[in-house]
């Protein structure tokens, strides 16, 4: 059936018809989603049928009932995979399109740890440029992102734990189309900070390797409060707000695994609430060092020596008669 979408229908109505088919259309190159249609039912994995229909294709094709919104409450579970509600819009056409992507592709494919980890890089990466402008990533299974890098925002119709699980892969970010404009006014909108944070608590928990750091941190500022949720990151953001410290200092004062210390300050560093002093303390001390020799030198250094007694008579005189 290919990589995309080949969507069907049968028996649904004549303007519902024309909708999609204009509406899947507009939206090619628009979102991630790779769709066509086809008037042979026995290649399709997506058939578009009526509210009452009684009957269900078979896996792995996807049955959607095209709903009049009064009877949405119908039993669904027996006839159809997913609906959809008249009258059809882009944005619930969409969302039911990317429901059935992810339907058909799955997401036994993915690596959880790169997925986390490729969003966190990008996130953090864009975050600590101070990005200023918004930009689209799409998603595998039809999926898409809008990061807004001006209002720290995250607009995405799938859950936030959809994202914080890794099952997926990103694409090439791209600048946002006027499809995607009208797509960002109608999902939610979730934090970026809070989605940064909650990722490098995933990555932590599973261990994942973080970035090789040699410098001695500290924390310019607090962490969010969502950043202090977890265990241990209290612990670090006091000591590392009081002194610098490298990553094994800080793994052993605290005694927090070295996960949740390196992707603590992977965080802190991407927000800019961590800077790199360095070793800028030692830097003083061979000045001060050298310094201290000639200081005890000059402490040591002897008087002028007294003038010498005038020779000849009138000193012996004054010396036996004691006269000055």
């Amino acid at each position: 059936m290919g990589e995309g979408l080949v969507i069907g229908t049968q028996d649904i109505a004549q303007k519902d018809q024309l909708v999609l088919r204009a509406l899947v259309r507009l939206l090619e190159g628009g979102v991630n989603i790779r769709a066509r249609f086809s008037e042979q039912l026995a290649e399709c994995n997506v058939v578009f049928v009526p509210g009452h229909w009684p009957y269900r294709f078979h896996a792995p094709c996807i049955t959607v009932r095209v709903m009049d919104p009064e009877d949405v409450g119908a039993a669904l579970e027996a006839t159809a995979d997913l609906t959809v509600a008249t009258p059809l819009r882009m944005t619930n056409v969409i969302a039911v399109l990317q429901s059935a992507t992810q339907r058909v592709h799955g997401v036994s494919q993915f690596d959880p740890v790169k997925g986390q980890r490729a969003l966190f890089e990008l996130l953090g990466e864009r975050t600590r440029t101070a990005e200023r402008r918004r930009a689209v990533v799409p998603m595998s299974a039809g999926q898409q992102i809008v990061f807004d890098f001006v209002q720290q925002l995250v607009h995405t119709s799938m859950p936030m734990e959809v994202l914080l699980s890794g099952a997926y892969t990103l694409g090439e970010p791209h600048r946002v189309s006027p499809v995607e404009e009208e797509l960002i006014r109608s999902v939610p909108a979730h934090s970026l900070r809070h989605l940064l944070w909650g990722l490098a608590m995933r990555l932590a928990q599973t261990g994942a390797s973080a970035p090789e750091r040699t410098g001695h941190y500290r924390l310019s500022r607090w962490p969010d409060a969502v950043g202090l949720t977890a265990a241990g990151h209290p612990r670090l953001a006091a000591l590392l707000t009081s002194q610098a410290l490298s990553y094994e200092q800080a793994c052993a004062k605290s005694g927090v695994p070295e996960a949740t210390v390196r992707w603590f300050l992977e965080a802190c560093l991407a927000l800019g609430l961590a800077v790199d002093e360095g070793s800028a303390g030692a830097a003083s001390a061979p000045t001060q060092s050298a310094a201290a020799p000639a200081a005890v030198g000059a402490a040591k250094s002897p008087d002028p020596p007294a003038a010498a007694t005038p020779p000849g008579w009138l000193g012996n005189l004054r010396e036996r008669l004691k006269l000055w």
